[in-house]
């Protein structure tokens, strides 16, 4: 493995970053998000349909696999360096930031599901690359199954309506930090039962896949390694991007083109297509990143990746005090066209903070925390290539 950070990883962490940034801000900014139908009011209506579009069939679900993808990368090194109590200790410390995370910030956290499936890398943390990738492609695969299964379930055994006593779009717009913290704490079992049935799965696959990955470089090297992901990447990319196109169009149908009658096939395409094109986007941001041509771009994102806890979790921390009653409540006062400007102007700032931040420190302010309650002899050490 390096012995120094790779620029082009911590880059490739940051494009990460923006993806998910483009996937979460519609939660915060609109009600239900581009899920739910609120955004369809907006006129003109085709700017939001495109947006949906665009949000769902080249972000949803692709780059938080990349992120998962990631995860696993790092802890083999982890492993490596320094051994599994420091790794189960790192699994601890972020499960209380995912729980600080879906308590006070955005029910739909992925530090607590990341510090909860990251134990079962500890299972397999000694197989082959041939068997990680085989267990990752069995878990994409029941994650497309559970998707299905997740839509016939909802079919047959549709849930009751119950309309709350203050809309929920009042609550978020003009509601305390308590009365948000309460619609986050209720959204919150509704939407892991969901993830449950998929996300997870796929999070899993990306993670194993990560891992495998991380072993085929230790082994190989790391160029060997992006000219293999170059050569899958060509190979996956027709089908990858038409399919998530085709999925795109679908899920972004108002709700005047009767789009449930498509239910059950956007149910399929998202987890069988975000997963190719995943790797798809990978590919092509490691041959961007890896090209000298463009160092100046890694130069520039790269610190982002390098303190990724601290923007992911800042993040969710802006947007509540710019979206929700108790700050600016501009809840549903933007289209959804406009959350992807907004998520771009977002990320510019996020970027140059973490130029700014890096002059003067090693390590994010979240990730020292974490490097000082992991292993408190770590904090005068260098921060890994794949870790913050």
């Amino acid at each position: 493995m390096f012995k120094q950070r790779e620029p082009s990883i911590d880059a490739l962490r940051a494009f990460a970053l923006f993806g998910i940034l483009v996937v979460n801000l519609p939660f915060f900014a609109i009600t239900f998000g581009f899920a739910g139908m609120a955004w369809q009011e907006a006129t003109p209506l085709w700017g939001s349909v495109i947006a949906a579009g665009v949000i769902q069939g080249l972000f949803e679900s692709k780059f938080i696999l990349i992120f998962s993808a990631l995860f696993g990368f790092a802890a083999l090194q982890q492993f490596q360096r320094y051994g599994l109590s420091f790794y189960l200790r790192r699994l601890v410390i972020l499960a209380l930031f995912g729980v600080i995370n879906l308590t006070l910030l955005f029910e739909a956290d992925i530090l607590l599901p990341y510090a909860v499936i990251g134990l079962l890398l500890i299972l397999v943390r000694d197989c082959s690359v041939r068997v990680l990738l085989r267990i990752g492609v069995g878990f994409w695969a029941l994650g497309v199954i559970g998707n299905a299964l997740f839509g016939v379930n909802m079919i047959v055994n549709p849930a009751p309506y119950i309309a709350p006593e203050v809309p929920l779009a009042d609550v978020l717009a003009f509601g305390s930090f308590s009365d948000v913290i309460a619609v986050r704490l209720d959204s919150w079992s509704g939407f892991q039962l969901y993830c449950l049935w998929s996300n997870y799965l796929l999070v899993i696959a990306a993670m194993f896949t990560g891992l495998a990955a991380a072993r085929y470089c230790d082994v190989r090297g790391f160029e060997t390694l992006l000219g293999r992901l170059h050569l899958i990447g060509s190979f996956t990319a027709f089908p990858a991007v038409l399919g998530s196109v085709v999925y795109g169009l679908l899920a972004a149908l108002p709700a005047s083109a009767e789009p449930e009658r498509f239910f059950m096939l956007t149910l399929i395409f998202r987890p069988l297509f975000a997963v190719p094109l995943s790797l798809v986007l990978v590919s092509l941001a490691m041959r961007f990143f890896a090209s000298q041509r463009f160092s100046g771009v890694v130069s520039f994102v790269a610190p982002a990746g390098r303190m990724s806890l601290t923007i992911y979790l800042g993040m969710s921390l802006i947007m509540g005090f710019v979206f929700f009653g108790y700050g600016a409540g501009m809840h549903n006062q933007v289209s959804l066209s406009d959350c992807l400007w907004i998520s771009a102007m977002m990320y510019l700032g996020w970027v140059l903070f973490a130029q700014v931040w890096f002059r003067f420190a090693l390590r994010g302010p979240l990730e020292w925390v974490l490097t000082l309650l992991s292993r408190p002899g770590l904090r005068r050490i260098e921060p890994s290539v794949t870790g913050s």
